[in-house]
């Protein structure tokens, strides 16, 4: 600060009051700090900030403080008119301290309420040009206007202008990203439509078929398509756009599973239990996938020569932060046939692929009298 400002006094009060104004983003708070300093550091009877309305080329008051700060809120004033007007048109600061005499002052805006005296500075953007102007009005005590003031009043309204300034892209930004969710939404909805188009498609084809190998591989083919598609459905939510709840996802895939199977011989039930957990799409839809290969794997093995199958979906999240998903049936689980170093495309060759992706882990055990269990586990 330059030597001799009468107002050093308030030097640290101003440190603070730009402190606070460089830690806020909401415009409107933004503006109620700043008028508060205007008027404390400048020991002023008011102060108001007036900015430029881009549609109609008026200054309108922002959040004013003084006795008439109600009457006066929101008024505009012609950009061609009074001190304002001249300060943002020439991008300079004045002082006067006897408005009266003032060629360029225009009036009160208020008859409850007189000027005598004033300082006002321009806001400026990061291009230097003018978008509003700080101004206050009539010092405390009787005292005057001097012009140390004014490198004083442009410090602050130097930050004011920042912090608008940044208020205004964080306002920007935020449309950007509203705009983004609403294109994101569409997409899923597009997706999701296309994908209930083929999976619709492939039903109608399922009732011209009657050789059962055929039938099984459409099944599957459509259960994977659902799987994927069902994922879409499960995006509402504003808050957490990105968010599944897995256990009524996986349930949904569980039941597809199931009605897929309705047609066979065998007598399967179906016991899901699941505790609650929330996952990103991505992973979710995976879990999706997974979990349709090993159910439709568990209704093939399921029962082996007894009388009823049970089939068990079991999903939880451990305190190591890790979401496990159990997959039981009565049966012989799944076979892998082997011809010496190669492996032949099976159900777990599939099911390995996914997992890996998922950055996960499955383990696969297989009990003759009790049947088998396929347990995925991965991190959250």
């Amino acid at each position: 600060m330059r030597e001799g400002i009468k107002t050093s006094g308030h030097e640290g009060l101003l440190l603070h009051v730009v402190d606070g104004i460089n830690r806020t983003l909401q415009l409107k708070e933004v503006l109620r700090k700043c008028m508060e300093a205007a008027k404390v550091v400048m020991n002023s009877e008011a102060s108001s900030l007036m900015l430029l309305d881009e549609l109609t080329g008026d200054l309108n008051v922002s959040i004013p403080t003084g006795p008439v700060k109600d009457e006066i809120m929101g008024m505009a004033v012609p950009k061609s008119k009074g001190i304002g007007g001249w300060v943002i048109s020439y991008n300079q600061p004045f002082i006067s301290n006897d408005v009266v005499e003032s060629d360029i002052f225009w009036k009160d805006l208020s008859t409850g309420f007189t000027t005598r005296n004033i300082i006002c500075v321009p806001l400026q953007d990061n291009e230097g040009q003018a978008f509003g102007v700080l101004q206050a009005i009539n010092k405390k005590d009787g005292q005057m206007f001097v012009n140390e003031d004014v490198p004083v009043f442009e410090s602050l309204a130097l930050h004011v202008a920042s912090a608008i300034e940044r208020s205004k892209k964080f306002d920007e930004v935020e449309r950007k990203l509203s705009e983004r969710d609403e294109q994101l939404l569409d997409i899923r909805q597009q997706l999701y439509d296309n994908l209930s188009a083929i999976s619709d498609l492939l039903e109608f084809d399922l009732e011209e078929i009657r050789d059962l190998k055929s039938r099984r591989i459409l099944h599957s083919a459509n259960s994977r398509i659902k799987s994927v598609m069902e994922v879409q459905s499960f995006l509402p939510d504003r808050e957490k756009p990105d968010a599944i709840d897995l256990p009524a996802y996986l349930g949904l895939v569980a039941s597809q599973v199931e009605h897929a199977f309705e047609d066979s011989e065998k007598d399967v039930r179906l016991n899901l239990r699941f505790e609650e957990v929330s996952l990103d799409s991505n992973r979710s839809m995976l879990c999706g996938l997974i979990l349709n290969e090993l159910m439709t794997n568990a209704y093939k093995k399921a029962s082996s020569g007894k009388e009823i199958g049970e089939v068990i979906v079991s999903l939880k999240q451990t305190s190591k932060d890790k979401i496990v998903i159990i997959v039981t049936d009565n049966g012989r689980g799944t076979e892998v046939e082997e011809k010496g170093d190669e492996v032949k495309k099976s159900p777990k060759s599939v099911v390995q692929k996914l997992v890996e992706k998922l950055e996960g882990d499955i383990t696969y055990t297989q009990n003759p009298e009790i049947g088998s269990t396929s347990i995925l586990s991965f991190h959250v």
